[in-house]
């Protein structure tokens, strides 16, 4: 799906969201946010609380597009060069209870991968439409903070994971170890290390993670990857 189709996504959800609902903190939250590593990309959304809902607790409506680009090895054709743009829509469950948050969301996924030269191996090329199946959230305990995401595709069964725990060293400072991994049937990518966050503002957040990485087609080699996330 081209970027343009994409940011209908976001468009229609806040569009069908009633005017005071837009302002009010606890039934909409708009976010963003990218990563410099590997693969770069940048993401934007909005969810939507249901009647009877808030952010946070019960059943939610999310939006979200994004759009990046990254390099592989594919056999004979050395480089390939892959920009792809997309969009989703979810319906989303969410709980916090106390220390502990989570959500769990099913949705519709479509992307357009643009690769050069063409890769027939790759099962991400052109445009792709699948259910996902999405987990993320976290839990604080004392110091200590566990965080989590990941989805499944059900057609193309293309994943990605991550798990990471940290120590709070001060109000914004915290260090830890994060595992990260991506894949489909022709593709994977593990990376494992050190990282560090830095919140600043009221609902963002900056992390820094370094380590070692197992790409397909690639010897084992450090990786050093930035991402920022925000709640407009």
């Amino acid at each position: 799906m081209k970027l343009l189709h994409a940011l209908t996504v976001v468009w229609f959800v806040v569009a069908v969201t009633p005017g005071p609902a837009r302002a009010d903190d606890s039934r909409v939250a708009v976010f963003a946010g990218g990563q410099f590593d590997f693969s770069n990309y940048v993401f934007g959304g909005v969810t939507v609380a249901l009647p009877g809902s808030t952010i946070g607790n019960g059943v939610a409506v999310r939006g979200l597009v994004d759009a990046g680009g990254y390099d592989y090895l594919s056999g004979d054709l050395g480089t390939v060069k892959a920009n792809f743009g997309g969009g989703e829509i979810d319906g989303v469950y969410q709980i916090t209870h106390r220390n502990f948050w989570g959500d769990a969301a099913l949705g519709v996924n479509d992307t357009y991968t643009g690769l050069s030269p063409y890769d027939p191996n790759n099962r991400l090329g052109g445009q792709q439409v699948e259910l996902r199946v999405s987990l993320d959230g976290g839990n604080l305990s004392g110091p200590w903070r566990l965080d989590w995401f990941g989805y499944y595709g059900l057609r193309l069964s293309d994943y990605e994971a991550m798990v990471g725990g940290t120590h709070a060293l001060s109000s914004i400072w915290r260090l830890g170890l994060q595992a990260y991994s991506e894949g489909n049937p022709t593709y994977s990518l593990y990376q494992v290390g050190p990282y560090a966050g830095l919140t600043f503002g009221h609902r963002e957040e900056l992390q820094f993670s370094a380590g070692e990485a197992w790409e397909s087609g690639l010897t084992p080699r450090v990786y050093v990857k930035a991402s920022l996330y925000q709640r407009l």
